[in-house]
């Protein structure tokens, strides 16, 4: 049985610790920057409540460390969870910024393999069996990828002035995804985006939708759209089209329950039930998933199958998109030169 030190007492350390219970692991401790927090989710756990990251690190029977805790702390607690000589699964993102990114990479040098990065999506089961049917070449060479990522409604207004945009926040899940579908690493990026739904979305510096289209070396195209509304639900779907034909990874329904009848003369039609609502509910599969992944790294000691060098190149990618929105051009990716100039906050077109 692995013990893990759960670093974070908020939503997503919860949704961890749930996963955890089906696994060959446990949560042995707890840290939370508010000591309510912590002390409430290790009295839930029977794990033990500890006051510092490092005494929840270093807990006897402590084998491996989720990080859960703000984007602002991942860095020092990566840090910190690797010279203890623990196993580290972290949260997205890698750093509150590419340039804390940049520097936890090159700190950590070979370890950076072995930390894993918590990109859940490559865990949803539609999304990795459309992975594994592209590598034994079912649909032939992909040749573009179309990517719908749409949430129910706004989050917060504060969390959205802290998110640093929405290329940096939301897109950069789909910007991992499409490296891994695509199996080659972009070389350009063009985005663009707008308010269309609230105001009050610009007035707080960001965007309430979006685009972006990445380009591969050889051709290839993701195409990524994005929205913080959507009027039916959590939209979450990914299309690969490939030489010998397509794969789409749908968005699963709250029930299978379907709709077959006639409306008006002799028109057909088929209707779903409503789609997941939330993004707990959409990726539940996939958080468990993920966990399982986890563990079986510590248990086989292996490197990790996403890691700190995919979480750099994600905040590379939402770095140069965040750029290319401000000046209105696509971005090279072939050099870091371009971000020697601070990009300043996203704001709307």
């Amino acid at each position: 049985m692995i013990g893990v030190a759960m670093i974070g007492a908020g939503r997503m350390a919860r949704v961890h610790a749930k996963a955890i219970r089906n696994t060959r692991a446990r949560i042995a401790s707890v840290y939370d920057v508010l000591p309510e927090n912590s002390a409430s989710l290790a009295e839930e756990l029977g794990a033990k409540f500890c006051r510092t990251a490092e005494e929840a690190m270093s807990a006897p029977g402590v084998d491996a460390v989720i990080i859960a805790s703000s984007a602002a702390s991942h860095v020092e607690h990566i840090k910190l969870a690797v010279s203890l000589g623990k196993r580290v699964m972290c949260e997205k993102p890698l750093a509150q910024s590419y340039v804390g990114a940049l520097e936890i990479h090159a700190h950590l040098g070979a370890e950076a393999k072995r930390v894993f990065m918590a990109f859940n999506r490559r865990f949803d089961p539609g999304h990795r069996r459309m992975w594994e049917r592209i590598r034994a070449g079912e649909i032939g060479n992909v040749t573009q990828l179309v990517m719908h990522s749409r949430d129910p409604g706004l989050p917060p207004r504060d969390y959205i002035e802290k998110s640093g945009g929405q290329f940096r926040d939301m897109m950069v899940h789909n910007f991992d995804m499409a490296r891994w579908l695509l199996g080659e690493e972009p070389v350009s990026v063009y985005a663009t985006g707008s308010c269309v739904h609230e105001a009050w979305v610009a007035e707080a510096g960001d965007v309430d939708h979006s685009a972006s289209i990445l380009m591969t070396a050889s051709g290839k195209i993701a195409v990524l759209a994005e929205s913080r509304v959507c009027s039916f639900g959590f939209d979450q779907r990914i299309e690969a089209h490939g030489s010998k034909g397509m794969l789409l990874s749908e968005n699963p329904t709250q029930t299978p329950l379907k709709f077959y009848g006639l409306g008006g003369t002799d028109a057909h039609y088929a209707s779903s039930d409503r789609l997941k609502l939330f993004f707990l509910e959409r990726y539940g599969e996939s958080y468990a998933q993920e966990i399982e992944a986890f563990v079986d790294v510590v248990v086989d000691d292996a490197d990790a199958p996403v890691n700190v060098h995919d979480g750099l190149r994600s905040a590379y990618i939402s770095e140069a998109a965040t750029r290319s929105f401000h000046t209105g051009q696509p971005v090279a990716l072939n050099e870091r030169s371009v971000f020697e100039d601070p990009i300043p906050k996203q704001k709307s077109a």
